[in-house]
């Protein structure tokens, strides 16, 4: 064979190959017989066909009910994106995905007393250790001091001599001390509530996020379309009939022999036989409404919390997130890209995720992507997320206004079904829900003026800086401990007071916030599961129902 020939048949199979495979070829070359190819990855074909007005959401596609289905395998086994620590990625899928908590949504108590005593870690007594052993330290110094400059002598546990001069000036100190105790005691128990108001109001609208997010899936699905009704007969319709009777009128159970012991009972067997069970679902179309809203609202809710500063967030709580090691920055391919590809990327989010916020990462190119071989996103919605204009931290706000179309589109063409009420109480909620999102950041911004925390700082301070002083006259050695405890109530209660205002662990107390992680997993199972599958199967009229509701009174 030729050379000419040789280099036909390669070139035939060069263009065979690439007709199956997702490169895109910028340029061929033929030396010596072997030809070179270049080029880069490009997207499936779906992922090039995205909406020309970036508000809209695209258009559903064919796979729009199989991107919502969890455990996509169709990429399993390949190895984690090139240059990051393994199974990170996976760590944030599985975020996005699961839908059980491992863990309370706070630190939770339990009321017994010796329990309570031995917690260390996020309590008062772990917040200041410090300050309590250096009041202590203060006190021992004022003691040797006061021994030192005194003409006087008093035993070590004595009450010293209130006629010595220095105890009389210590005594004055003390004076003025008291009225300064009177003005901290009180303004101190203002601010801790305040704070402690600030902490619950954000707790609950956590929580009322979630409550506007299923209220949202749970009207989607009650005003879905129904389909066509199933028909399953049972042959068993004795037993069937049974349990029927009992689970709903409280009738005693039947005997083994299938007799019943009540007289209800025994006339609903005696007419049972064979029982058709009949059932209907949501129809093609509802079906595929349904999920996607439930998907992308569910995902609202992820992306909101991802870019949310948090310092529990369940993936990078105490962890060197995204720590590469010495062997494995030059890692293999990938299914992602080509060895190398977006390394400026790569470094631009690795410099990012140097903090501990997930948000950066999960709502990347990268990230998204990953998103979309787990089958949480489409290819079109991803584009269309990528090329809208906005930063990722609005991702969240883009998913509601198309769950919002999405159901506007569904009304309009009877795929949802409800009176005008329906629609007025669905777009409530959204706007109810809008507001919820905003109000996260909103109380953060004005949670409470410096003026106010400093001024209750410096009257703490002062208060437990001057307590060694004022207490030595009344209470002479016995004010060290006396000291110390003071301060661990009074420094206690405003750093307390401080972690309160600071519900998402952000500025120094990480053990008494708000987890993310289980608000996520908490919604995930409401949007995903709860609210979609209750309305698939709905139990049809069949006569033995009808006549047990018959025969209430």
């Amino acid at each position: 064979m030729n050379i000419t020939t040789t280099t036909t048949c390669r070139l035939a199979l060069a263009a065979l190959t690439l007709s199956h495979s997702a490169l895109f070829v910028r340029s061929l070359t033929i030396d010596r017989g072997v030809i070179y190819l270049t080029g880069h990855r490009q997207l499936p074909a779906e992922a090039s066909s995205t909406t020309s007005l970036n508000a809209l959401p695209p258009p559903p596609t064919s796979n729009v009910r199989s991107a919502s289905l969890r455990g996509n395998r169709a990429f399993a086994g390949r190895p984690s994106t090139p240059g990051w620590a393994t199974g990170q990625l996976d760590k944030l899928t599985d975020w996005v995905q699961t839908d059980e908590a491992n863990r309370p949504v706070i630190c939770e108590y339990e009321p017994d007393g010796t329990w309570l005593w031995s917690q260390w870690k996020g309590t008062v007594l772990y917040m200041c250790v410090m300050p309590v052993v250096l009041s202590m330290v203060a006190g021992v110094i004022v003691d040797a001091g006061v021994h030192q400059l005194s003409s006087a002598h008093w035993p070590l546990l004595s009450v010293p001599p209130a006629d010595d001069p220095l105890i009389q000036q210590l005594a004055g100190i003390n004076g003025l001390w008291e009225y300064q105790l009177t003005l901290a005691t009180f303004i101190l128990t203002f601010f801790t509530q305040t704070s402690y108001n600030y902490w619950k109001t954000v707790y609950l609208t956590t929580r009322a996020i979630q409550g506007r997010i299923n209220d949202i899936c749970m009207l989607i699905s009650m005003g879905a379309e129904r389909g066509s009704e199933r028909c399953i007969v049972k042959e068993d319709g004795l037993f069937v009939a049974a349990k029927g009777v009992n689970g709903i009128n409280g009738a005693n159970g039947a005997s083994k022999n299938g007799k019943s012991k009540s007289a209800t009972a025994g006339a609903a067997i005696a007419n049972a036989g064979p029982v058709t069970e009949c059932v209907t679902g949501y129809s093609d179309d509802a079906s595929e409404l349904v999920r996607r809203c439930a998907r992308l609202i569910r995902l609202s809710h992820t992306f909101f919390w991802a870019v949310a500063p948090t310092c529990s967030n369940g993936v990078t709580d105490g962890n060197a997130f995204l720590h590469r090691s010495n062997n494995e920055g030059n890692g293999g391919g990938s299914g992602y890209g080509q060895k190398g590809e977006g390394d400026a990327e790569e470094k631009k989010i690795q410099e990012i995720m140097t903090g501990r916020a997930i948000g950066p990462l999960l709502l990347s190119p990268r990230g998204l992507r990953r998103l979309v071989v787990e089958g949480e996103l489409t290819a079109n919605e991803r584009e269309a997320l990528l090329d809208s204009g906005l930063p990722p931290s609005q991702y969240a706000y883009i998913l509601l206004e198309w769950v919002g179309l999405h159901v506007m589109n569904g009304i309009r063409d009877g795929t949802l079904r409800g009176d005008n009420g329906f629609e007025e109480n669905l777009l409530r909620q959204f706007c109810m829900l809008r507001a919820e999102y905003f109000n996260i950041g909103d109380y953060a911004a004005g949670r409470m003026p410096l003026a106010y925390v400093q001024l209750v700082q410096v009257l703490v301070d002062c208060l437990v800086v001057l307590a060694p002083l004022a207490l030595y006259s009344d209470l002479g050695s016995l004010s060290i401990p006396l000291t110390g405890l003071l301060t661990l109530f009074f420094k206690g209660l405003l750093e307390l007071s401080k972690s309160f205002l600071d519900p998402f662990g952000n500025e120094g107390y990480p053990d008494q916030n708000i987890r993310v992680d289980v608000l996520v997993s908490e919604l995930n199972f409401g949007a995903g599961s709860r609210w979609v599958q209750a309305g698939e199967v709905l139990p049809s009229s069949i006569d033995g129902i009808d006549s047990i509701d018959r025969r209430r009174p």
